[in-house]
């Protein structure tokens, strides 16, 4: 429609005139009495009345501006982005990361060399970044695909022969041979994401995506093994440096719009969700982040964008991930100050029931006690006191009496930090209700 409407709302050249040329030829038709088709095709000009060669004219006219317009505007962002995408789903995924290898090399030169022109400079930068979110956008949607139709396979051979999902991963067979062999898939989608995030450290836009796609590789075995054994190419401090950088950028822009406002708070969602997923059930990635700041990004974030449920219920389920049954990683959350975070999260966002059960659970953990502790309990429960988790606690268990988990870990912290008001009791009407 951009070709007929102007920006403005007004109309284009080209639609004018095959608006004018229409009725033309509808007027030269009425005012002929030879046969439409053969006075407009065969007809000479002599034998044509006037206003149907006017109007065949403009119409001729404007459809060569249309088609003009099209090639003109075929370069456009929107066009440009739909194209890429067409481009990268029609590759194979191998395809693509050499495509991202060699952007990357681009990127590189550019850097060392540093003769380019700065308006070149910036074409080029926006056109490479453009392809590179495009391309992960790519694999991602290909992942998701593979992924669905692993389970669909593995499903299958538990099910009976009359089973829908059995029927379904029979039809799905022909395409086995598109299918990658185990973990390939997910580390073409590691190491594409890892080149973007060093091409472009610095733009939102790329490490978003680059940390979007490795929270859906992150609970591979081989991406996780990647992550230790090839520290210098897959390091963790990479994206955790990636996401505290954006952090501090946003925290520095004085004057953001409510767009940025929202994209930087969705690279920050992204990078708590990559923290808890490589973390999950993996105590050594766990240490490892945290040894690389990955649970000090995830408290600023949470302190920055305190009110946003989001990045608070998945910031907080990656410190449970991070946090649980690792003591090490407990005492550093003790130490970063984080039990009184984790009550100024659950104050601020009272009316989120699950903000209020992962944080009800980062602190259960730590309350407990464990055989050969290297933590004093008793010093933590007086942290947790003096932070305010009681009344935190109380209010959740209030607010949310139908949440058997909530209740029954409430009721047990409140009594074992000596909770001298009426405690609330689970009920199973209220649960079943």
């Amino acid at each position: 429609m951009a070709i007929f409407i102007t920006p403005e709302g007004g109309v284009t050249l080209q639609a004018l005139l095959l608006l004018t040329g229409v009725p033309l030829v509808g007027i030269g038709q009425y005012h002929s009495s030879a046969d439409f088709v053969a006075t407009l095709m065969g007809g000479s000009s002599a034998t044509r009345p006037i206003q149907s060669t006017i109007g065949l004219v403009c119409i001729s006219a404007g459809l060569l501006l249309a088609l003009i317009a099209v090639l003109v505007n075929s370069d456009d962002e929107g066009y440009s982005e739909r194209r890429l995408s067409l481009k990268y789903d029609m590759m194979p995924p191998k395809d693509v990361l050499e495509e991202i290898r060699n952007n990357h090399r681009i990127v590189q030169t550019g850097k060392k060399s540093g003769g380019v022109k700065p308006t070149a400079a910036k074409e080029n930068k926006v056109k490479i970044m453009r392809a590179a979110i495009c391309s992960l956008s790519s694999l991602a949607i290909r992942l998701s695909k593979e992924q669905k139709q692993r389970k669909l396979k593995e499903a299958a051979k538990t099910q009976s022969s009359d089973d829908p999902l059995n029927i379904a991963a029979a039809e799905a067979s022909w395409a086995d041979r598109f299918l990658h062999k185990p973990h390939e898939l997910e580390l073409v989608c590691q190491e594409g994401a890892y080149l973007v995030i060093n091409m472009y450290p610095s733009e939102d836009a790329t490490v978003a995506s680059a940390l979007s796609l490795l929270a859906l590789v992150a609970g591979d075995s081989m991406v996780r093994k990647r992550n230790i054994e090839e520290a210098d190419r897959f390091g963790l401090n990479e994206p955790i440096a990636a996401m505290r950088k954006a952090l501090k950028r946003s925290k520095e822009c004085l004057n953001p719009t409510e767009l940025d406002e929202r994209f930087s708070a969705e690279l920050q969602r992204k990078g708590c969700l990559l923290m808890g997923a490589m973390s999950d059930k993996d105590k050594d990635i766990a240490t490892k982040i945290v040894d690389e700041d990955g649970l000090v990004a995830v408290l600023d974030a949470l302190d920055w964008f305190r009110c946003h449920e989001d990045i608070a219920n998945w910031g907080l389920w990656a410190i449970f991930s991070l946090c649980y049954e690792h003591r090490g990683n407990k005492a550093e959350l003790v130490k970063l100050d984080g039990i009184r975070r984790i009550c100024g999260v659950m104050k601020d966002i009272p009316e989120c029931e699950e903000v209020a059960r992962h944080g009800i659970a980062i602190v259960f953990d730590l309350l407990r006690e464990l055989p050969e502790t290297l933590v004093d309990v008793s010093k933590i429960r007086q942290v947790a006191i003096g932070s305010g988790v009681q009344k935190r606690v109380k209010e959740a268990m209030v607010q949310f009496p139908q949440s058997k988990e909530i209740v029954m870990m409430g009721q047990q912290m409140l009594v074992a930090t000596g909770y001298k008001g009426e405690i609330p009791h689970f009920s199973m009407a209220q649960f079943v209700r």
